[in-house]
């Protein structure tokens, strides 16, 4: 049940053109520089699509039908929208005349490679969460979403684009070689949300901190774009290499909200040793990392070694560019095991792992083994769950 990591490629190239195009419209109708900063070709659970897709107040879907059916949401951050409307003279009418010129810009790439056109329907305002998820379920409640998030230049804020193409078209319309399969699909994004629940269940094993909130998400990114998966924000947590049946980039970063959020956590005392921190931090990523490749080597009935921690301290993209430029001598894009686990307000942890584009058919077996198992992650034998060691 492999899925075609080099067509999933030329699909995530299509999605991070159909965004420049997005954004290419909106410079356009606002006379303002407007940029696309990041595109990813995205598995997400659609229980959890309303969550991936933020909370913005202002929500616009915009059906589309003919060679290729499914919709866009839109979902504004206030001072874009004021800007917006400011600059086009449009008042109220502004986000919907944006959201539907955006859904144009992205599925005219679409529209240019088949025999039908594509026909942009009336724009929509969404209401709630329930209505966001709809039929776009690929397979087992897996939702394929091509994803960028646009700006101004000078605006604060910004717009997040979703295209969620209708399930049996889009795996008619780009899997008519069998590359795409339903099943397949579905496979990888449990792999994804049976990684997202270790994340979870081991940092609540060492902290002592119930997670407030888990969200996972299986991408497919163009190499350059590695980087944007993260914001410049300030990042603390440690990277690992593993070697085995799977060659992976692992990352366990921490984003501080707050300063000295993490050693808070980890060490709590008023004035913490900054190396005791610095430790800490990284035993935590060791063993939040172990667990992830834990379940993949269960799946294989292998044995995954994972490297010693480096320690990074870093804004979140500067991190990533050491990943983009070390799978960027030989692919054009990488899959990515995306997870978030929120501790607190001020303590979030993000894990990104980066399997090796040479081990796809490996990563394959996994997500077919983990679809088929419905184990629950195991803890490390040294922690309990309520995060006293025993």
């Amino acid at each position: 049940m492999r899925v075609d990591l080099d067509s999933l490629a030329s699909f995530s190239r299509t999605g991070a053109e159909g965004g420049r195009r997005a954004a290419d419209a909106l410079e356009t109708l606002t006379g303002v520089p407007a940029h696309c900063d990041i595109s990813r070709t995205t598995l997400v659970d659609a229980d959890g699509l309303a969550a991936f897709l933020g909370g913005a107040a202002t929500r616009i879907a915009v059906p589309f039908d003919g060679a290729l059916a499914g919709r866009a949401l839109v979902s504004f951050d206030e001072p874009f929208a004021a800007r917006v409307a400011e600059e086009t003279g449009l008042g109220g009418d502004a986000l919907p005349e944006v959201a539907n010129i955006l859904t144009s810009g992205f599925v005219d790439g679409w529209a240019e490679q088949a025999d039908e056109t594509i026909d942009i329907r009336p724009p929509e305002h969404v209401d709630g969460d329930d209505s966001l998820v709809g039929d776009v379920a690929v397979a087992d409640g897996a939702a394929f979403v091509f994803e960028s998030h646009i700006g101004l230049a000078g605006v604060d804020g910004a717009c997040r684009f979703a295209v969620l193409p209708a399930p049996d078209e889009f795996v008619d319309y780009l899997g008519d070689d069998g590359s795409l399969s339903p099943d397949a699909l579905a496979a990888y994004a449990q792999l994804t949300a049976h990684s997202a629940d270790a994340v979870a269940d081991h940092l609540a094993a060492m902290t002592g901190i119930d997670p407030d909130a888990v969200e996972s998400h299986f991408d497919f990114v163009p190499v350059q774009d590695v980087p944007s998966l993260l914001d410049d924000a300030a990042y603390e947590g440690a990277v690992f290499e593993s070697d085995g049946p799977v060659r992976t980039v692992l990352a366990v970063l921490f984003d501080e909200d707050e300063s000295g959020a993490v050693a808070d956590a980890l060490v709590p005392e008023s004035d913490p040793d900054p190396a005791l921190a610095e430790s800490a931090v990284a035993e935590l990523g060791n063993v939040t990392a172990s667990g992830v490749l834990d379940g993949w080597a269960n799946a294989l009935d292998a044995t995954i070694d994972v490297s010693t921690p480096s320690h990074v301290h870093d804004d979140g993209r500067a991190v990533l560019d050491t990943v983009a430029a070390a799978y960027g001598r030989h692919a054009d894009a990488v899959a990515v095991v995306d997870a978030t686990v929120a501790l607190s307000d001020d303590l979030t942890c993000r894990v990104c792992a980066f399997p090796s584009p040479e081990d796809a058919d490996t990563v394959a077996e996994i997500a077919t083994e983990l679809s088929a198992s419905d184990a629950d992650p195991e803890f490390p034998p040294e922690y309990d769950t309520e995060g006293e060691g025993s």
